[in-house]
């Protein structure tokens, strides 16, 4: 008796699991401008491809699982912290040594943007020191062994970063007197508008898929009409 409950629920998932494989789109798309489509593969991943009037468009990829008549919907990461860097050079004026801070931003692979960071440095485990806005500090030449980074708002205010860094220590290796840090934006807790709003859990219904979750198209549609339907 168990084995054959086991063999029908076995049978009941792999009719659940033939029928969101493909393309289901939401019935919101035949009123524009917002539109959304789920691309299901047999592998157990996923693909969403979104395009919303304030958070435009795009797409994004993740894994689900079928549990009973429910989908549930995990996403893949979207933003990445890239790794730190110095790069130390001689100066043209020997006098003086000049440090100049980057930040890397946490981004999607493949759009990497780096900024200059205005920030406060101190050197030697010494006084710490603004710098310009573009990231610049010069001062008499020194024998540098360490430099350490604080955001404005740590020294300022007195508070939490205002962007928070994979690292925030740096030593370098030779007696230069240019020095160019690479600092990066930690990802941690960093994610896409789209993904948070995104639709996690889908009731299978033949072939429509009704969000468990609330979604902003049920203010137009009503909770009736907001699914999305199987199509070629």
């Amino acid at each position: 008796m168990k084995y054959l409950i086991k063999l029908i629920i076995f049978l009941i998932s792999l009719n659940l699991n033939a029928q969101i494989e493909g393309k289901f789109k939401h019935k919101i798309c035949k009123h524009g401008p917002n539109c959304f489509v789920f691309k299901f593969d047999k592998n157990g991943t996923f693909e969403f491809i979104y395009n919303q009037d304030i958070l435009g468009s795009g797409s994004l990829t993740g894994k689900y699982t079928v549990v009973k008549d429910t989908i549930k919907l995990t996403t893949d990461k979207v933003f990445f912290s890239q790794p730190t860097r110095i790069i130390e050079t001689e100066n043209s004026d020997s006098k003086t040594t000049k440090i100049a801070v980057k930040i890397q931003r946490a981004s999607k692979k493949g759009e990497e943007e780096t900024e200059s960071m205005e920030c406060y440095i101190s050197i030697n485990d010494g006084d710490f020191f603004k710098t310009d806005h573009n990231g610049m500090l010069i001062i008499p030449k020194m024998k540098i062994n360490k430099i350490q980074i604080k955001d404005i708002f740590e020294i300022e205010l007195k508070s939490e970063p205002l962007i928070k860094l994979t690292e925030t220590i740096f030593y370098p290796k030779f007696d230069k007197n240019s020095i160019e840090i690479f600092t990066s934006e930690n990802d941690e807790g960093i994610d896409l508008a789209m993904s948070s709003w995104m639709t996690k859990l889908l009731l299978i219904k033949g072939k429509k898929l009704f969000p468990l979750t609330f979604e902003p198209e049920e203010v137009y549609l009503g909770k009736e009409k907001t699914y999305y339907e199987k199509f070629n």
